[in-house]
């Protein structure tokens, strides 16, 4: 059986792009997957580097007090950022 890092790798090569956004129980996390394929002997199948990227928490994200609006600057970047494949509850290749 396929691990995740695995599968989100397969569906990134037959899209042609690296970029993801992930979801977890609180997190929104966008960036690009370290291309780590044939390169790294000593990797770990449950983790995902992260390159270039941005963290929001969920709930922040939405401000629905009198308006709905998007939060889009509580964004917070990171230049590496490595996720357990156990916490990802979505992802989308972008």
């Amino acid at each position: 059986m396929k691990n995740l890092g695995e599968t989100i790798n397969n569906i990134m090569e037959e899209n042609s792009s690296n970029r993801i956004l992930i979801l977890t129980n609180h997190l929104q996390i966008v960036g690009t997957i370290h291309e780590y394929k044939n390169k790294c002997e000593n990797c770990h199948n449950c983790l995902i580097a992260l390159k270039n990227v941005k963290i929001a928490r969920i709930e922040e994200l939405l401000n629905c007090e009198e308006s709905c609006e998007c939060n889009l600057h509580i964004f917070k970047e990171y230049d590496w950022f490595n996720i357990c494949v156990d916490a990802i509850v979505g992802f989308s290749i972008i």
